[in-house]
């Protein structure tokens, strides 16, 4: 049986003017009393919470749960820039390997005495004189000699780029 009282008890601040202060039987905090009467509707309607029986319900929040919710949010998030940050050097180590591969063979290919000039964007086969032990170019594919000879050993097709480097062609 709910009993139809003019008054209403709520935790207010201190500071505001039109409560009656009371205090508990301990005598550390003050409980603050609200005249609530049913002709004052801008203050029932001013407050954070519901005073009406027919109020909706509300709930606490917890607070804990939120925070929760919050740093797992921002956990998550952190994880998925990590990740994307790590493919994001994956990526840049394998064009580090391949700019370090293409600069071995630009040295190899300027050590080897060339007696042509050779054309941008063309493949050029390199073998290796075993008897002299030398490196040594040419135009002609591997399988394109008739005799090359035992002592002639095929290393790497290369192709000059635009660039005026060196880099490994696949046959």
């Amino acid at each position: 049986m709910f009993c139809d009282c003019d008054f209403s008890i709520a935790v207010v601040p201190r500071t505001h003017n039109s409560y009656r202060t009371g205090s508990n039987p301990v005598g550390r905090t003050k409980l603050y009393i609200m005249d609530l009467s049913k002709e004052d509707g801008d203050k029932r309607n001013s407050l954070p919470y519901p005073m009406e029986l027919g109020s909706p319900a509300f709930a606490p929040i917890d607070v804990y749960k939120e925070k929760d919710i919050i740093y797992n949010a921002g956990k998550l998030h952190a994880k998925q820039e990590y990740d994307r940050i790590m493919e994001q050097v994956e990526v840049l180590k394998r064009q580090a390997e391949s700019l370090e591969h293409k600069m071995r063979v630009s040295d190899m290919m300027y050590d080897i005495n060339i007696t042509f000039k050779p054309v941008h964007g063309k493949i050029y086969y390199v073998y290796l004189d075993t008897l002299k032990n030398k490196r040594w170019i040419s135009m002609n594919h591997p399988n394109s000699w008739s005799a090359l000879g035992t002592h002639h050993k095929f290393i790497i097709a290369v192709q000059l780029m635009g660039d005026s480097n060196w880099c490994e062609v696949e046959i």
